[in-house]
């Protein structure tokens, strides 16, 4: 593969001279070809386009040149040589015709040439442009693969603050049914510790009644009555507070 480096105009255009030395006239491959041979640079074919029209331009004022000094030349013999200089002016004429006509076919090779190196670069940018728009079109794909993805991952999410929703408002549901069963149990003990302080006092009520009735044994038989009247209504008052107690329970 031929190395990159610079190739300076100058070095081109001698080239040029060199291979019209040698019937061939310069195009871009002829001259990328024969720096390869030479020492294997290369350049790019605009820098080799620039030289070849540079070097066409002083080819032709060298064509024109020639000619004007051939004529110069035959000029001071013109008269006396007349018929011989007109037969050699044919002859060069047809020689320079020919070779016109084989510098405008060698020409007409080189722009075909161009046109060859014009169009594989059109081929080479085509097939890169359709690599390119079917890259895009990977990329488009994808995109929409991931925008999917994204919108099955956004319905998941919904779906799950709403499942969190629902057991939120479960959780705060059963906190305030517990906070219920607290206060129920905390008025059941309430009511619990009062049915002990009445059992209390009706074992007390029921302690002194006996000791009345001992004492009423020792006592006349009125006043015997009395205290058991009055030990009776003692128990029936107690009794009336412990239903009433067991009623608000």
């Amino acid at each position: 593969m031929a190395r990159k480096a610079n190739i300076a105009k100058e070095e081109i255009i001698e080239a040029c001279w060199k291979l019209i030395e040698n019937n061939t006239f310069p195009n871009i491959p002829r001259l990328s070809q024969f720096f390869k041979d030479l020492d294997g640079r290369g350049c790019s074919n605009t820098t080799l386009l620039n030289a070849i029209n540079e070097w066409e331009e002083a080819y032709r004022e060298y064509q024109e040149s020639e000619v004007k000094d051939v004529a110069e030349h035959l000029s001071p013999s013109f008269k006396r040589f007349e018929r011989d200089i007109v037969q050699s002016l044919s002859v060069l004429l047809d020689e320079k015709v020919h070779a016109f006509e084989a510098q405008m076919s060698l020409r007409k090779e080189a722009l075909e040439g161009r046109n060859d190196s014009l169009s594989t670069a059109y081929i080479e940018s085509e097939a890169q442009l359709e690599k390119v728009l079917l890259e895009l079109d990977t990329a488009k794909a994808n995109e929409t693969v991931l925008q999917a993805q994204q919108q099955q991952l956004s319905e998941r999410l919904e779906h799950t603050l709403v499942r969190n929703r629902v057991l939120e408002s479960e959780l705060a549901d059963s906190a305030r049914k517990l906070q219920e069963a607290d206060t129920q149990l905390s008025q059941a003990q309430v009511d619990l510790a009062k049915q002990d302080q009445t059992i209390v006092m009706l074992n007390d009520a029921l302690t002194n009644a006996q000791h009345q009735i001992k004492q009423l044994q020792q006592q006349s038989n009125s006043q015997y009555e009395q205290l058991l009247t009055n030990a009776l209504s003692d128990l029936q008052d107690l009794a009336k507070t412990l239903k009433t107690s067991k009623l608000d329970s």
